[in-house]
């Protein structure tokens, strides 16, 4: 996967451009920060700069130090004045999950709002970059990149099976009553691209389609993963008696920290990490029983 630079200069006073094309300026790298989103605390962690963290949500829970840090309320419905009485330089938001009149009334407040929605695992590293550069650490982002870039390309190197083996048929399953999949177009599909799995739901028009009982047995999937949840206890062959699934039949259900697959984050690649090594697991599994 190619990396390529998205900073134009590293230098303050410094304009970037965010996800919705408004320019943001700074004259200096932002030190009272505030993040309205669990995935851009992750990031400013992984660069570093914890300590320019000066209000999260209270779904920023990770790293553990981050449940700490000073709340302004969730993504949704985040605290407009406890944010202001901070007097942040920069807030951190996304555009799927953070409000849009909220943004827009700190920004009438004179408040920088930088606003990104990555929607593939590349888009996630210009944003580590982007915001390497805004907190004056820009070869510090470039560096962590370029080490998740590697790790991502080890798992591709070993994802294509073998002798042009179609790879397992695989679903990623976001919700289990009703059962909802990952399509195509999301991370989930790409980690399962990445890792050397056809994704099982990724003809349904939907990015997130809900499968009947006859759906799910039409697609087959040979492994399922479930983004581990309140009730995903209640996903297994034993209670559903869906044994004519072949995932369910050869005990392929395999549970995934929703919080790794669902925040477009660095550790997007821990979850591709451990999607390949229960693949190769499988595959070893399945080679030892012929």
């Amino acid at each position: 996967m190619p990396v390529f630079s998205v900073i134009a200069a590293d230098s303050f006073p410094l304009e970037m451009r965010d996800d919705r094309g408004v320019t943001v300026r700074l004259s200096a790298p932002a030190r009272r920060v505030v993040s309205l989103a669990p995935s851009l605390t992750e990031i400013v962690f992984l660069l570093g700069e914890e300590r320019a963290l000066a209000g999260v949500t209270r779904f920023c829970n990770y790293p553990t130090a981050a449940s700490s840090l000073p709340k302004v309320g969730g993504m949704i419905d985040s605290d407009v004045e406890r944010i202001v009485a901070i007097s942040p330089d920069l807030v951190l938001c996304t555009m799927d999950g953070n409000s849009r009149e909220r943004i827009l009334a700190l920004e009438r407040m004179k408040i920088p709002c930088f606003v990104i929605a990555p929607q593939n695992i590349e888009a996630v590293f210009a944003t580590i970059e982007r915001l390497g550069a805004l907190l004056g650490v820009a070869e510090r982002g470039r560096a962590e990149v370029a080490m998740l870039a590697r790790r991502v390309e080890s798992v591709r190197s070993v994802g294509g099976g073998k002798d042009g083996e179609a790879g397992p048929r695989a679903l990623f399953v976001v919700s289990t009553s009703p059962v909802i999949a990952a399509g195509s177009g999301t991370f989930m599909d790409e980690l399962l691209e990445i890792a050397g799995a056809r994704n099982a739901a990724g003809a349904f028009r939907s990015r997130y389609p809900r499968l009947s009982l006859e759906e799910l047995i039409a697609v087959g999937p040979d492994v399922i993963f479930v983004a581990a949840m309140k009730g995903a206890e209640r996903f297994s062959p034993e209670v559903l008696g869906w044994k004519e699934i072949p995932a369910f039949r050869d005990d392929a259900v395999f549970p995934i920290d929703g919080d790794l697959v669902t925040r477009p984050g660095p550790r997007l690649v821990t979850a591709l990490e451990k999607i390949s090594a229960i693949l190769t697991g499988l595959s070893r599994r399945r080679d030892g029983n012929r």
